[in-house]
């Protein structure tokens, strides 16, 4: 399960630096950070794939994608004085509470378990 958890935390980090460098590039026209942004997708899709192997694809893709929006959102306020409001909050707030519901263990399934 550690395994798990640091080839997503990779992947999402990999995501982050690729969609902040997105933002740098201006549009691809700087070709540095265009690399930049090509190289961290490559490498956040592939631990993806690895995630997706072996794990069920709603819950990975979730999980990444709630996770990279979460992270995202952040750096964006940090790094980019993006603007911040109460709605952008409540959105945030609801991507990590769907995050933490994503966690938790399927309850029919282990009901299931314990009935066989």
């Amino acid at each position: 399960m550690i395994k798990y958890y640091t080839f997503l935390c990779f992947s999402i980090i990999l995501e982050i630096i690729g969609a902040s460098f997105m933002k740098i590039s201006d549009g691809f026209t700087h070709i540095g950070a265009t690399l930049i942004v090509v190289v961290s997708y490559g490498f956040a899709l592939v631990f993806y794939v690895i995630l997706s192997k072996e794990h069920e694809l709603g819950i990975v893709n979730a999980l990444w994608a709630g996770g990279g929006t979460i992270l995202i959102a952040v750096s964006g306020i940090i790094l980019f004085q993006e603007s911040l409001s109460l709605l952008k909050i409540i959105g945030v707030l609801s991507v990590v509470f769907g995050v933490i519901g994503l966690n938790f263990p399927d309850q029919s399934k282990q009901a299931r378990k314990a009935v066989s």
